[in-house]
């Protein structure tokens, strides 16, 4: 994976986190908006998410999703979560 791959995928994360709602149980709700959807399946199929029960609504970050932000907060001091 190359650099500007990395980016836009660690880019990508941040808006999720940003900008849909995450519940106090750890669920982040897209709200059935296509762009979140779009979002949750992009970022599930790296295994920085993980999607509950196939509804693709509701999401939650997998260790690697977490790893992401580490490394997109610190990209010198931790490596890049490499895809599974």
């Amino acid at each position: 994976m190359d650099d500007r791959e990395k980016l836009a995928l660690a880019a990508l994360a941040r808006m999720v986190d940003q900008y849909l709602e995450k519940r106090p149980d750890g669920t982040i709700d897209n709200y059935s908006m296509s762009a979140g959807e779009d979002a949750f399946e992009a970022l599930q199929e790296y295994g920085y998410m993980e999607v509950e029960d196939g509804f693709i609504r509701f999401a939650r970050w997998t260790q690697l999703g977490e790893a992401l932000f580490a490394w997109s907060d610190r990209p010198d001091e931790n490596p890049f979560p490499d895809p599974m």
